[in-house]
């Protein structure tokens, strides 16, 4: 696996694998909060909390463009309660554009043999 499929903003996630990598962001999160035992505040907090913030936002970006929507769409979550909700249907529930757009091929298409290596 590419270290770009984790920490890149461009091209395209399925909602499958949003989930999967969400969940296992914050299992890491946790799994360091917790290891560490860190206070509720300080400069170490940041040395975890901007990474994990990076992360999500780039896999938020990258479901937002299977959507076939731009990233700046995230700031709708500053509007109140109907924002977020539209942000959550977006990205956790909505099925992605299965053709190709903007920004790449559909991921859940199939783009060769598995068993030739391709």
């Amino acid at each position: 696996m590419q270290v770009n499929q984790w920490v890149g903003w461009r091209g395209r996630l399925s909602r499958g694998q949003f989930w999967l990598r969400s969940l296992l962001l914050w299992a890491l999160f946790y799994g360091l909060w917790e290891g560490l035992a860190l206070p509720a505040q300080g400069g170490l907090v940041w040395l975890i909390n901007l990474p994990m913030l990076w992360l999500l936002l780039g896999l938020c970006v990258r479901r937002l463009h299977d959507r076939n929507l731009a990233g700046g769409y995230l700031l709708v979550v500053l509007l109140p309660v109907i924002g977020a909700a539209w942000l959550v249907w977006q990205l956790a529930l909505r099925r992605g554009q299965a053709q190709a757009n903007a920004w790449g091929e559909d991921p859940l298409q199939e783009t060769g043999d598995f068993l030739a290596g391709q």
